[in-house]
């Protein structure tokens, strides 16, 4: 159960993000999924600031900044494509470079 409690959001985001790989024409889901990776991407800085491992700090810290909803970058869709699978990428290594809680 430890590792689900640390890992849910991390697997929504993963989820979202792969999901706007298809042409999604709802701007409100890309909203929703802005917002669910910068609590993922929080969380897992959090998470790695914990274990003392810094350069994964500021590597989550700067797909939150990628995708902040609040002051949002406007790239093209294929930038945005590559920004997706990387951080799919990024949320599915932490699984293993961020420990779960002793």
């Amino acid at each position: 159960m430890t590792w689900v409690r640390d890992n849910w959001l991390k697997v929504v985001a993963i989820l979202f993000v792969l999901g706007a790989l298809a042409p999604i024409p709802f701007y409100a889901y890309y909203q929703l999924m802005n917002w669910i990776v910068v609590g993922a991407a929080l969380m897992a800085a959090w998470q790695a600031y914990k274990q003392n491992s810094l350069w994964l700090v500021w590597l989550f810290l700067l797909v939150a900044v990628i995708f902040n909803p609040l002051a949002p970058f406007y790239f093209s869709a294929d930038m945005w494509r590559i920004v997706d699978i990387v951080a799919a990428v990024l949320f599915a290594i932490s699984f293993f470079l961020i420990r779960p809680r002793t």
